[in-house]
């Protein structure tokens, strides 16, 4: 970042020197914003959420009802249920007149060719069926993913059951950053041409630090746990994407819904887009999404060496020094590559912009006071104290791991 020292405070809401000399307590969240916003690895991309209110801050999640489950055709005429996603309660979720239609084994795509009639839903585990239209019965013995295709209603029936789903809540924990500077009254009464204030030059240096520890806690971070995740403790931590895209509930259980282990072997244009499609499947990558890829610099190699049509480089937008580089995926969706020098290695996470965002305690944002003067030394510290929301994190977000 090729900002000086004069530069690096100046604009609103600024800092200057006279300011120092009259206040105590300097608000400078808007310089940690300035610089995660000129960042050009995973920082620059996580938006500013709402203060959060507590060291433990929680977030509230909404689903829709599923509209597939898990089925196969014990018998000519039944279906046996054998698992629905998102409800306890088949007979809501599939009433009298529904159509349902089996997907094909490996397929994307639904099948069409048999599509049947629910007649009635008995015990919570099977559905009494006819083949609906001109299709004929197919054998379907395998347990596979059937769609609910259609919900048809009649006009003389009363109004259906309410099917709201219970929210979910998710949290995390908020962490301090700090950094000291200490400037002696010699050193502050010197003029030097490099440095036109030693204080807003160390503000600089140290704010750049609480960046690069940021990005760092904001990937690799995992909460504090003795027993149980808890933010009653000084030495509290956030939970970071890597840890929080594997154990979404933080009970030190890892449900690695949406990530998929390569186990050592070469990341390939088709192992991206199946992690895509798991996404997919999962709920994400909607209408709503703002995908991204992040990558260390050994997976940024292997994607580089892509052929060029799948990966588009657009040479004519040239932002700060760096090319965009842009994934086109199977299903069409144009995902930028962000590099990350804080990406574990042999690590791809596809990460929903949308869906994450940096969380400041409430009147903990960056920010710097002075401390008591000791001798003839002036004593700052700047600290705040940060954490990361990332909503549907096993669902809407993705990792491919040892990659090789």
């Amino acid at each position: 970042m090729a900002m000086t020292s004069t530069q690096f405070m100046t604009g609103p809401g600024g800092f200057g020197s006279i300011l120092a000399s009259k206040l105590d307590k300097i608000d400078c969240s808007q310089v940690l914003a300035a610089v995660l916003k000129s960042d050009r690895q995973l920082l620059g991309h996580i938006k500013m959420g709402p203060s959060a209110k507590n060291i433990e801050f929680n977030w509230v999640e909404d689903m829709l009802n599923a509209v597939t489950f898990e089925a196969c055709t014990s018998a000519e005429g039944s279906v046996a249920v054998s698992g629905f996603t998102g409800t306890a309660s088949i007979q809501v979720m599939i009433r009298e007149g529904a159509l349902i239609t089996p997907r094909g084994p490996g397929s994307n795509s639904v099948s069409v060719d048999f599509v049947l009639r629910v007649t009635s839903v008995i015990a919570n585990t099977n559905l009494i069926t006819a083949s609906y239209g001109s299709t004929a019965w197919v054998c379907a013995s395998a347990t596979m993913t059937w769609y609910v295709i259609s919900q048809p209603y009649q006009d003389i029936i009363d109004a259906s059951e309410d099917i709201s789903l219970l929210r979910s809540k998710k949290r995390n924990f908020t962490q301090i950053f700090e950094r000291a500077i200490q400037i002696t009254q010699t050193r502050k009464g010197m003029d030097m041409e490099a440095v036109a204030s030693e204080l807003q030059y160390q503000i600089k240096q140290r704010t750049l630090e609480i960046k690069r520890e940021l990005d760092m806690a904001l990937i690799l971070g995992v909460a504090y746990r003795v027993g149980s995740f808890s933010a009653d403790i000084e030495y509290r931590t956030t939970q970071g994407l890597y840890n929080y895209i594997r154990d979404p509930n933080l009970d030190a259980t890892r449900e690695d819904t949406t990530v998929t282990d390569l186990a050592r072997t070469a990341l390939t244009i088709g192992n991206i887009n199946e992690l895509l499609y798991k996404i997919w499947d999962a709920g994400g990558l909607d209408e709503t999404s703002d995908p991204i890829i992040c990558v260390g610099a050994d997976q940024q190699r292997v994607i580089a060496s892509f052929e060029s049509y799948l990966r588009r480089v657009e040479q004519g937008e040239r932002q700060v020094g760096y090319y965009r580089d842009i994934f086109l995926s199977d299903m069409g969706k144009e995902l930028p590559i962000v590099l990350d020098r804080w990406i574990p290695g042999g690590t791809v996470i596809v990460l929903d912009r949308a869906r994450v965002a940096l969380r400041a305690l409430q009147g903990d944002s960056w920010h710097m006071e002075k401390m008591a003067k000791t001798g003839r030394s002036e004593k700052w510290q700047l600290s705040g104290q940060y954490g990361l929301e990332i909503r549907n994190p096993d669902a809407c977000h993705g990792m491919l791991i040892h990659c090789a």
